[in-house]
């Protein structure tokens, strides 16, 4: 099985993982269901693997191409980031603290999920 194979599989887990323990804890009542919490594993699982394969299939010339094409994906993100945040803020101005957080949860564990992935391809060579 290839590294780009293996990697989606794990996203699509963490993925499912995420979406399971979001509905497990608001059945409980410990947290309010996100009203965009669909569109929200989406973006942030789709994003991740549009990411990684661009990074993974890039073939740098020299050690420097890798870090200016992850910088680019970084701001990239950034940018995408901020205008899903914005328009749930307009579409949805009552849930809007709970959908943001839940993005902001999940940006930062689907983003944790790519940056683990690559520190451990680079120092398995």
């Amino acid at each position: 099985m290839n590294s780009e194979t293996r990697f989606l599989m794990g996203l699509a887990g963490i993925t499912s993982a995420v979406f399971a323990v979001t509905l497990i804890l608001a059945k409980a009542e410990v947290i309010t269901l996100p009203s965009y919490q669909n569109a929200t594993l989406l973006v942030c699982a789709l994003s991740t693997a549009f990411i990684f394969l661009f990074l993974d299939r890039a073939h740098p010339q020299q050690p420097l191409d890798f870090v200016r094409n992850f910088f680019l994906t970084v701001v990239a993100k950034l940018i995408g980031s901020g205008v899903y945040v914005f328009l749930i803020l307009k579409i949805d101005p009552v849930g809007a603290n709970t959908n943001v957080i839940y993005f902001i949860l999940n940006y930062f564990l689907f983003t944790a999920y790519e940056i683990t992935w690559f520190a451990m391809k680079k120092n398995a060579e």
